[in-house]
């Protein structure tokens, strides 16, 4: 639904499964935080008419509609049957199979079966983020003679991400995957809200340092947004993640207490001034100090990009610097 979303597209969500408790609360609670509708009726037993019910509330409204069934298992001949009639009823144009990655070769005779009951033709790989390598995926992929849609590498809804296979590959490789952060860039960023010429060319304020953390906080989660960057294979630990994404929000609360004089020009920000802001956001001086220090970094590296053939910016070094001991 988020991926959607992103693309402009209005999206709702049915919640037909019927089995699990707390089902529709948790789907509903994830929609929620994305502004998405979830239609569901808990209580009731019979899926096929929430589907029905669903539909005819959804269609006129809503561009892509989801339908989360419940997990079942292909021996299941009363789940099989009911999927059949799901399928007969909402006439999908895609057909999605779930699978974890760690299921192994048992998700080969699963994707057979529900292959020959409504014609899967794609497949979603969850929890690639354990030990597991996603094998068994692999193998319902070529039962279905369909692909990988999505993946999952964690528990969030950021942590599910179309899947692209060159990008795959060179993220592990240390490569990263500049198409997908380009796409990724250009869901959350605007140009009218950062003018990134007039940055180039040292135009760059703490009002335009707070639209980049709100775009970067837009484009989800941080460990994922470095795993595209091209670092070499460059292992960053995962508590400079924590420091670091602590530090953006805590940015952003100081820069709501400036001025908007203080933000458009962050060179009359004095001693005087320094107190006044760190009691309005309820911190250290200090980290008001950090916080003009950052932004004087980034000043820097944003002029020194203008010639880039001169010389390569050092993101591993910016890293440090951003991630560094944090209170």
């Amino acid at each position: 639904a988020r991926y959607f979303q992103r693309k402009g597209l209005r999206t709702g969500v049915i919640c037909a499964d019927t089995f699990r408790p707390g089902a529709y609360d948790q789907l509903k609670t994830l929609c929620d935080r994305i502004s998405v509708p979830c239609f569901g009726k808990p209580g009731e037993p019979d899926a096929l008419a929430i589907v029905r019910e669903g539909l005819s509330a959804f269609r006129r409204q809503y561009e892509v509609i989801i339908i989360d069934t419940q997990g079942r298992h292909a021996l299941e001949e009363n789940l099989i049957e009911e999927i059949i009639q799901i399928n007969e009823i909402a006439h999908p144009d895609h057909r999605w199979l779930v699978i974890d990655a760690a299921l192994g070769q048992q998700a080969s005779e699963q994707a057979r079966r529900f292959h020959e009951a409504i014609g899967i033709d794609g497949v979603i790989v969850t929890k690639m983020d354990g030990t597991a390598k996603g094998g068994g995926a692999l193998s319902a992929v070529a039962e279905t003679r369909s692909g990988i849609v999505f993946i999952g590498s964690g528990e969030t809804i950021e942590d599910l991400e179309r899947f692209d296979p060159d990008g795959f590959i060179s993220r592990l490789l240390g490569m990263g995957d500049l198409k997908a952060l380009v796409e990724r860039a250009e869901e959350a960023v605007s140009t009218d809200e950062i003018d990134v010429n007039a940055m180039l060319k040292g135009k760059f304020t703490l009002r335009d340092m707070y639209k980049q953390l709100e775009a970067l906080n837009r484009m989800g989660p941080l460990k994922q947004i470095m795993s595209m960057l091209p670092l070499g294979g460059v292992q960053i630990p995962d508590d400079a993640y924590d420091i670091t994404s602590t530090k953006m929000q805590r940015y952003r609360v100081i820069m709501d207490s400036m001025t908007p004089s203080e933000l458009d020009d962050p060179s009359i920000i004095g001693s005087s001034r320094v107190q006044r802001i760190a009691r309005g956001a309820g911190v250290a001086p200090e980290d008001v100090r950090e916080l003009i220090k950052y932004y004087k970094i980034m000043q820097r590296a944003l002029k020194g990009m203008r010639g880039m053939d001169g010389g390569r910016f050092n993101m591993q070094r910016m890293m440090k610097r951003f991630g560094g001991p944090g209170k």
